[in-house]
């Protein structure tokens, strides 16, 4: 049962906290600043589906706990109390018999728990009207999301044991030290991010066998498109095949992890303008896709013959082939659970927003987003006005988005060399900038080597300026940021190891790129030009 007493108090970091524990601002997954209602549902959601996961998979820590300080979210790991050995023994039985069937289990829990509870949410978006109503359904949606983030975990986890058993039989078999190299013989594996960017490419297409709605992409403002197209015939019909597709693909947001962000399912600009990028640009999804499907055969191929025959190289053949079904699993998780379902939590928190409007509480239904959890629960039983707070915690979103976060609090704990799971997908690695040579290194996350001009990207809203050929440098990457992968040169980023979302994807578009080199955005600007050696994880950078 979900406890309101000191409700607030148990989701923020306070100074207790930070010294007796050590506490990581994750940069790869919730770097942005997070609003007051998320927060409520996601900080409990992951720390007690961490709790509950990895008990069931037996992994050797306890759990993740999650704080809230100056509107980031950090974390805390738990270890295990008891014999670590043995619960690494426990842990791996837990997961051997799951590795055949990884993705055809999120798929399950997909068409047993998430459609379901989906489809449900959005008859009560439609439906709900009354506060009581409007009380019992955040509250059953707080329960789900604790059961989401269990299951999210319990989806995710077992395939890094399987991408770690990989790396080693490869590394045994072949003699090659870089074992992370087997990452090359899994791309072109459809996933749900490369369907979406699929589908708004042959929209694109479409656009461009229409001339009147190539002539309206090409030459009305982004922001008017929507108005325009809905003034002619076929217009209109290529209007009703984007929500077409945003009924399938568009319950998502620029943060994913949020719910103030507006999703792409609400407003049509957001696909618009991917589809006018398309259209800008010479490519050709399908060409490109079953290139990089031939190339990983080919590579495959050249490995395999490398390999002595017996018995470790049948069970590398065994392992390989569970991962190519499963490769897809990281970018399809993300799109059923981390996107999709703030996104439809969002869409039914409006219409409680618009409830609590039409009860004098707010003065607009997006200011239930600053509300923390009890209070928006107290409204719902006693509706009063609350301008003064929201305005309040409207200033205080700003100036914390303004700000620059505080990477860690706590003492790091001594660890006899760097986590391999960690450092796949966070990325444990110091910055190194050598000023001399004028170079800065990070992970080798695609190979290749490429020269170009620097585009700095803080957010979506910058999309706009990155050309064809240029060097795309930001933070971290999320799934909607991949219309930029099919047009850039080159991506480095701050955040992340070699399986970030930046790093899986580049490998996809055959894109050098440099992970997790922590200091990307800071030494770069606008303008200068780098060479990205994605094979060695360097980054040349001099001034234009």
């Amino acid at each position: 049962m979900l406890q309101m007493a000191d409700f607030q108090n148990k989701l923020l970091l306070g100074d207790e906290d930070k010294k007796q524990g050590f506490w990581v601002q994750d940069d790869v997954h919730l770097a942005h600043v997070v609003s007051p209602l998320f927060a409520s549902f996601q900080i409990p959601a992951m720390t007690e589906g961490t709790k509950k996961a990895f008990d069931q998979l037996q992994l050797p820590m306890s759990q993740f706990v999650m704080k809230l300080s100056d509107g980031r979210i950090y974390q805390q790991t738990i270890p295990y109390p008891g014999d670590v050995h043995a619960r690494i023994e426990a842990h791996k039985k837990a997961v051997k018999p799951l590795l055949p069937v990884l993705k055809q289990r999120l798929l399950d829990y997909v068409e047993a728990e998430f459609l379901p509870f989906y489809a449900a949410l959005d008859r009560s978006t439609q439906t709900i009207g009354t506060l009581d109503e409007a009380r019992r359904q955040v509250l059953a949606l707080h329960a789900f999301y604790e059961r989401a983030w269990q299951l999210h975990f319990e989806i995710v986890m077992p395939r890094t044991s399987l991408s770690m058993a990989l790396e080693q039989l490869y590394s045994q078999l072949t003699g090659d030290s870089q074992s992370t190299y087997v990452y090359e013989l899994l791309t072109g594996v459809m996933n749900k991010t490369l369907e979406t960017d699929r589908g708004l490419w042959k929209l694109a297409q479409a656009a461009h066998d229409t001339p009147e709605v190539k002539t309206l992409l090409l030459e009305t403002p982004v922001h008017d498109l929507a108005r325009r197209l809905a003034e002619s015939e076929e217009g209109r019909a290529f209007l009703t095949r984007v929500q077409s597709f945003l009924d399938e693909y568009g319950y998502r947001t620029s943060n994913s992890h949020e719910f103030v962000d507006e999703t792409w399912v609400e407003n049509p600009v957001h696909a618009l303008s991917i589809i006018v990028s398309y259209l800008q640009k010479e490519y050709d999804f399908d060409a490109h896709f079953a290139q990089i499907v031939c190339e990983r055969e080919s590579k495959a191929q050249a490995v395999l013959d490398k390999m002595p025959e017996g018995e470790a190289k049948e069970r590398f053949v065994l392992l390989y082939q569970w991962a190519l079904d499963s490769w897809g699993l990281d970018e399809d998780h993300h799109f059923y659970i981390d996107a999709m379902l703030p996104a439809k939590s969002r869409l039914f928190l409006l219409r409680v927003g618009e409830l609590l409007v039409q009860a004098g509480a707010l003065a607009d239904r997006n200011d239930i987003f600053y509300l923390y959890l009890d209070e928006l629960l107290s409204l719902l039983d006693e509706p009063t006005s609350v301008e003064s707070l929201i305005e309040s915690r409207k200033t205080a979103y700003q100036e914390q988005k303004s700000a620059k976060a505080v990477p860690f609090y706590g003492t790091p704990p001594q660890i006899d060399g760097d986590d391999p799971v960690l450092e796949r997908v966070f990325g444990t690695k110091q910055a190194v900038v050598d000023e001399t040579k004028q170079s800065f290194s990070g992970y080798a996350a695609s190979q290749g080597s490429y020269t170009g001009t620097v585009k700095v990207v803080r957010g979506p809203e910058e999309f706009a300026k990155v050309q064809k050929g240029d060097v795309l440098v930001c933070r971290t990457t999320t799934p909607p940021w991949t219309v930029l992968f099919s047009l850039v040169g080159a991506v480095v980023t701050d955040a992340g190891g070699i399986l970030s979302h930046a790093g899986t994807v580049a490998r996809e578009y055959k894109l050098p790129s440099v992970v997790g080199t922590k200091v990307a955005t800071s030494v770069l600007r606008d303008g200068d030009t780098v060479t990205v050696d994605g094979t060695n994880g360097v980054v040349h950078f001099g001034r234009e």
